[in-house]
């Protein structure tokens, strides 16, 4: 677009010189008489894609090496400074934390050691195998202990090496109190491994029995040390069923006690009653069966007066099923009794070399 500008007077024109033309007509006038000039300027954009130009000038100066080193100097003392601001900072906030944890640690100490957190009392109920005093020369502790700095998990280590400590848990107390929760094994039988050793719940031999320990305990036999030391696990196993056995012959009231159970690796358990010594043979499996028939077996000694259990030898429960079962007595007369729907023949035979 061309747009009409104002008019460009020449200098040192006079006063009087007629007014600027103001009309469109004037206008024309003016510029044909060459007292207007007519200029090209570019009409500003509006709206929405306007235009923006920039007045921005750049200019490229050529610098001589002097002020090339000299402004990179500047550049580096700016850096360094930046730096070194950074460094304060980051020592100051070290320092901070550093004096920080020294604090802690002397308010910590201060507490370990102050004398109201002093051991004052061990907390302890003693247990049929385990009093206070043997607590305490296993615990490695005392009173007047500093008990803050007791390792309870170590106390309660040491004490779960004496053979009758099953668990163990140890607690500090604040002010100044040692909690020591003792559980105990509960020996179930005496397993006879060169000598006899007490047997817990789960199969596990744990300390060589003295004879008052072992006194009214069944015996587990069968099973040699040194078949022991080699195959444990399986050992053990062998254990948990003659002890699973056992508390199955023991669940009904009224059985004669048992004084041993014989493991014999391949062919099965037997039992041996504590009054008379006579062997029940079990064999394998299905003794809930097996002790049923055992049951009626009893009854019917008892029931023809044949002299009570004493009379019982062996009876052969580890047979295949036929109908009877075979049983050996001491001595007396043939006598019958129903170990099942089926009659039992219980069998007289002079052997008394066995027992």
């Amino acid at each position: 677009m061309r747009a009409l500008a104002g008019s460009c007077l020449a200098r040192g024109s006079s006063p009087l010189a007629p007014p600027p033309p103001r009309g469109k007509r004037d206008w024309q006038d003016a510029v044909a008489g060459g007292e207007a000039t007519v200029l090209d300027l570019e009409r500003v954009r509006t709206g929405f894609l306007r235009r923006r130009r920039s007045n921005r000038r750049m200019s490229y100066r050529s610098r001589s090496p002097l002020a090339w080193i000299a402004y990179a100097g500047e550049g580096l003392w700016r850096a360094g400074q930046r730096a070194a601001r950074v460094a304060f900072k980051l020592l100051l906030l070290a320092a901070i934390l550093v004096a920080c944890a020294w604090g802690m640690h002397l308010g910590l100490r201060h507490v370990v050691d102050s004398p109201r957190f002093r051991l004052q009392a061990i907390e302890f109920a003693p247990t049929p195998h385990l009093g206070l005093s043997a607590v305490l020369a296993l615990a490695g502790v005392r009173v007047g202990d500093r008990l803050l700095s007791i390792d309870a998990d170590a106390v309660a280590a040491r004490i779960a090496t004496h053979p009758w400590v099953k668990s163990v848990r140890v607690s500090r107390r604040l002010p100044g109190c040692l909690v020591v929760e003792v559980s105990e094994r509960r020996a179930v039988a005496a397993a006879s491994l060169s000598g006899l050793y007490l047997v817990d719940e789960n199969g596990r031999p744990f300390k060589r029995a003295s004879m008052d320990e072992a006194d009214g305990l069944p015996v587990l036999t069968g099973i040699e040390r040194s078949r022991y030391a080699e195959m444990r696990e399986v050992s053990e196993a062998a254990f948990r069923e003659a002890l699973a056995l056992l508390r199955a012959y023991q669940a009904k009231p009224g059985r004669p006690a048992v004084g041993e159970i014989g493991i014999e690796p391949g062919f099965g358990f037997s039992l041996f009653l504590f009054e008379g010594g006579a062997e029940i043979r079990l064999g394998q499996g299905d003794f809930g069966k097996k002790l049923a028939q055992l049951d009626q077996i009893f009854d019917a000694v008892k029931a023809k007066s044949m002299g009570g259990l004493s009379t019982l030898g062996i009876v052969h429960l580890d047979l295949p099923e036929g109908g009877r079962v075979p049983v050996l007595l001491r001595g007396g007369s043939d006598a019958e009794a129903p170990a099942k729907p089926t009659p039992v023949k219980i069998a007289r035979y002079q052997s008394h070399n066995e027992f």
